[in-house]
């Protein structure tokens, strides 16, 4: 056999799969469509019996066709079965004698329907199987692009409401300012950009708050704190300012940025302090409340570079204008408050 061929095609007549080939290069898998090995008349043949095999499921057609290549006449036998089709080609039908012939027709024909038959329900099952795989494969792909999904939902909101608790550690719920899980932090920032410079941190105690919350309700406590604490954020003062409420009615101011405290600079600061904080009454539902604070005063890289200890040196200061009569300003001062330690050591 100089010409022969044992293919599977689709029903565009593309080979898929190769059984034997010889030359090679006469039926190539995805390469070689039947129609290119014919003129256009054999062509116009061989479509027909093709067809002819799509419409009638596992008979045989056979045909004796010649193809383009050194214009040789080849048997075609031609059968479709599960879909798929299966041509086999052979060139030494037409030198058998005419008594054998039939008879070698019909065992080419039993073998070609029974090879289809099998071979095409194991393309269907094998088919049937990557289908299912396919379908578990696309199933596992959208519980994962869903679990994605929800996933990235999840980050969302987990970050907005780390967002919303940073916010939280921020800004006091109540005044806006910073709050006291973040004072600390707020001052070492402004602190690390200018470390040579003084700075001035106010405690600052509202006289009296309890009584307005007896007299007029939390509601109205609360008004009045607002108020307050909007006075206290848009003070003007020379250098970087930090506005913050350390608990209840006691609030805090740092200035950092100073060339120097001296009493001349500490005294500016309180008359513009009162001035635009307590001078006018704070309006409220419940009228318009006076309001009056006492206030203590420590002074960073002098009195100490260690923020708590500064803060406490402010909160003695404070306590000692409470004791004076409130309604003023104390700075503090080492001697009177290791005298004050040594006085309750004893």
């Amino acid at each position: 056999m100089n010409h022969s061929f044992f293919v599977r095609t689709d029903t565009k007549k593309v080979v898929q799969e190769t059984y034997w080939s010889k030359p090679i290069s006469l039926a190539m898998p995805f390469k070689t469509t039947l129609e290119s090995l014919f003129k256009q008349d054999d062509k116009d043949r061989f479509n027909m019996i093709f067809s002819n095999a799509l419409d009638h499921e596992t008979e045989v057609f056979c045909a004796h066709i010649p193809i383009i290549e050194e214009q040789e006449q080849l048997c075609f036998f031609i059968v479709s079965a599960k879909k798929f089709v299966y041509v086999l080609a052979l060139d030494y039908l037409a030198d058998l004698p005419s008594s054998i012939q039939e008879a070698h027709n019909q065992v080419i024909f039993a073998m070609i329907k029974q090879f289809a038959v099998l071979r095409g329900e194991q393309l269907m099952h094998a088919s049937e199987e990557v289908y299912n795989h396919f379908e578990e494969i696309q199933k596992l792909n959208n519980d994962l692009v869903n679990t994605q999904r929800q996933l990235q939902r999840a980050n969302r909101k987990l970050e907005q409401l780390n967002l919303e608790l940073n916010n939280r550690l921020v800004k006091d719920a109540l005044t806006g300012l910073v709050s006291r899980y973040q004072y600390h932090s707020e001052m070492q920032t402004v602190i690390q950009e200018n470390p040579q410079a003084q700075g001035l941190f106010v405690f600052i105690d509202i006289d009296n708050f309890k009584q307005v919350n007896d007299n007029y309700g939390h509601a109205i406590g609360d008004q009045y704190l607002v108020g307050f604490s909007a006075r206290l954020a848009s003070l003007s003062c020379t250098g970087v300012s930090i506005a913050m409420r350390i608990a209840g009615d006691e609030f805090g101011l740092y200035l950092h940025g100073m060339k120097s405290t001296d009493e001349a600079v500490v005294q500016h600061f309180y008359q513009t302090f009162t001035s635009h904080v307590t001078k006018d009454p704070i309006h409220t539902d419940a009228g318009d409340l006076p309001i009056c604070c006492s206030l203590g005063m420590a002074i960073y890289n002098k009195d100490t570079t260690n923020l708590f200890e500064l803060i406490e040196y402010a909160d003695f200061a404070m306590y000692q204008t409470k004791r004076a009569g409130k309604n003023s300003y104390c700075v503090f001062d080492k001697k009177t408050y290791e005298a004050g330690k040594t006085k309750d050591q004893t």
